[in-house]
C-alpha cells in the first residue's frame, strides 16, 4: 500500500505542533514529531503489547462469563430445586441439597406468621405424596414454598410418614414442626357442639345455629347448616320426617314446637337440617316418660303443650308438678267454669311472634332479639288483640289450651304434665321473688291476693 492510500489514524496531532498545509494534505503528523512508523507493525510489535492482550481478553471473558452467571444463575437454580422435588435421591448428593437449601432460606426455617396460632384443617388422602400436602399448605396459606415441606421431609427421612387423615397445623409453626403434626396420627373428626336449653322456641333455636354459623368454635370446623332450612322444615315438617318418628301425629298445619328436645348435641360440621332435627326429636322419644308416648296422638300433643307451659313457669322441678295440676284444674268446668288458663308466656309467645313475622326483620337479626319479654299494655290483658291465628294465644280471652306448644319442654316438665299433682285444689300461683326461684300456690282468689301483698305485689 502507497502512502497515498494509507487510512489516517487519529493520534491525537492536534495537541502538538502545528502542521503545515502539505502534511495535513499527505496525512502526516505535525513537524515537531517523529512518528512516521508503519501502523500495521506497531500493533503487534513488542512483549507489553502481547501482555496488554491477554490481561484484555481475561477480563472481557470474566465479564461475559459473569454476565452469564448472573442471568442463568435463577434459571440453574430454580431447574436444579425443582429436579430435586420430583426426584428426592438427588438430595442426597451434597451439592444438590446444599443448592437447594440455599434457595428455599428462611421457608425452611421461619413460620408464615409467629402471631397467627388461628388453626388450619389439612386432609392428607391417601397415596398423597409431600409435594401435593405441600401444595395444600400453600393452598391454605401455612407455608409460602411447597418445594420447602418435600426438601425438610427428606432430610428427616419422613416422606413415607405422613398420616391420612385431618390434621390442624396454624402459620405460627415452622415446616419442621408441621411436619411434626402431619406424621402423627389424625386428630379426631370434628364436630360442632350445639346446645339448645329448655324453653327455647324454634326461632331461637334458628338463631343459636345461625350464631354457630357466623362464630364457629373451631373455625376448621364450621356448621355448613342453612338456618333457614331449618326453620322452614321445623314450621312445616315433610312427611318422610314424620314416617321416620310413628309416634308423632301431628294436627294438621301444626310445626314440631314443643318436640325438638332441649339437649347438647355434637355434630358433624355438614350435617343436614333434616339430620338435625331427625336427632331432636330422637332424643324426645328417648328422653320422654313412656307413657307420655304411650297415650293417643292427640293425648300426647295436649301433654306437651301443659309441659311447655310449665317450662315457661318453673324454676325448680319441685313446682312442676304443682303449676301443670293447676293448668290441669282450670281446664276443668267444674273447677274453672271460664276455662281460661290466665298463661302470660303464651301472651309473649304471641307478642314475639309478631315481631319475628314482620318481613323487615329476617333471620340473622334473630341473634340480637330479646324473647320472652313480658308484653307491656295499659289496660287488662283480655283486651290485648293479636293477628290472624295469634289470637287464640290470648289465654286470657280464649278459653282452652292455645293453638300449640310455645316453647320446648324438658324431661321433668314432660314427667310433670303426664303426673300432674291436683290433690290441694290449687288454681292460683305466683314466683315468690325471694331468690328461691320457688312459687306460692293458693286455692281461692283471697289467698292469692294474701300471697301477692306478701311477695310485694302489692302494697
Amino acid at each position: 500500500m502507497d502512502q497515498a492510500t494509507r487510512p489516517v489514524i487519529d493520534m491525537g496531532w492536534d495537541d502538538f505542533a502545528p502542521s503545515t498545509p502539505e502534511d495535513v494534505a499527505e496525512g502526516r503528523p505535525p513537524a515537531s514529531l517523529d512518528v512516521r512508523r508503519d501502523y500495521r507493525s506497531g500493533r503487534s510489535s513488542g512483549p507489553g503489547q502481547v501482555l496488554r492482550f491477554a490481561v484484555f481478553t481475561l477480563l472481557l471473558g470474566g465479564l461475559v462469563v459473569g454476565g452469564l452467571y448472573f442471568v442463568a444463575r435463577p434459571i440453574v437454580v430454580g431447574s436444579i430445586v425443582d429436579w430435586a422435588s420430583e426426584n428426592p435421591t438427588a438430595l442426597k448428593l451434597p451439592f444438590v441439597a446444599d443448592v437447594v437449601r440455599n434457595e428455599l432460606g428462611s421457608s425452611l426455617t421461619q413460620p408464615v406468621d409467629a402471631r397467627d396460632q388461628n388453626p388450619i384443617a389439612i386432609i392428607i388422602g391417601p397415596n398423597e405424596t409431600p409435594r401435593q400436602i405441600g401444595d395444600q399448605l400453600v393452598k391454605a396459606g401455612a407455608i409460602t414454598e411447597a418445594r420447602a415441606l418435600v426438601f425438610q421431609a427428606i432430610e428427616r427421612g419422613a416422606t413415607s410418614d405422613f398420616q391420612i387423615g385431618r390434621h390442624v397445623v396454624s402459620k405460627s409453626q415452622t415446616v419442621d414442626e408441621m411436619i411434626s403434626i402431619l406424621t402423627q396420627p389424625p386428630v379426631a373428626p370434628p364436630t360442632v357442639r350445639v346446645t339448645f336449653r329448655e324453653g327455647l322456641r324454634i326461632e331461637q333455636m334458628v338463631a343459636k345455629l345461625e350464631y354457630l354459623k357466623a362464630n364457629p368454635v373451631d373455625p376448621t370446623a364450621p356448621l355448613t347448616m342453612d338456618p333457614s332450612q331449618f326453620y322452614e322444615l321445623a314450621m312445616n315438617p315433610p312427611a318422610d320426617l314424620l314416617a321416620g318418628h310413628a309416634w308423632l301425629k301431628l294436627p294438621a298445619g301444626a310445626s314440631l314446637e314443643g318436640f325438638l328436645f332441649p339437649a347438647t348435641y355434637d355434630i358433624a360440621p355438614d350435617t343436614t337440617p333434616i339430620q338435625l332435627l331427625s336427632m331432636l326429636l330422637d332424643a324426645f322419644a328417648n328422653h320422654a316418660p313412656p307413657a307420655l308416648l304411650a297415650l293417643q296422638p292427640d293425648q300426647i300433643y295436649q301433654k306437651v303443650q301443659i309441659a311447655a307451659l310449665v317450662e315457661s313457669e318453673a324454676k325448680v322441678d319441685s313446682d312442676r308438678p304443682l303449676i301443670a295440676g293447676v293448668y290441669i284444674n282450670r281446664l276443668n268446668p267444674k273447677m274453672w267454669p271460664t276455662g281460661l288458663l290466665n298463661a302470660n308466656p303464651t301472651l309473649n309467645y304471641a307478642n314475639d311472634s309478631v315481631w319475628l313475622q314482620d318481613p323487615t326483620h329476617p333471620i340473622a337479626t334473630w341473634v340480637d332479639y330479646t324473647f320472652w319479654t313480658s308484653i307491656e299494655t295499659s289496660g287488662p290483658l283480655s283486651k290485648v288483640v293479636f293477628p290472624g291465628k295469634l289470637a287464640a294465644y290470648n289465654t286470657y280471652s280464649h278459653a282452652g289450651l292455645p293453638p300449640g306448644p310455645i316453647c320446648s319442654p324438658s324431661a321433668p316438665s314432660l314427667l310433670a304434665a303426664v303426673s300432674p299433682d291436683t290433690a290441694d285444689g290449687y288454681l292460683y300461683f305466683l314466683a315468690k321473688n325471694d331468690g328461691s326461684g320457688t312459687h306460692a300456690f293458693a286455692k281461692t282468689q283471697a289467698e292469692q291476693d294474701a300471697n301477692a301483698k306478701k311477695y310485694g305485689y302489692t302494697p
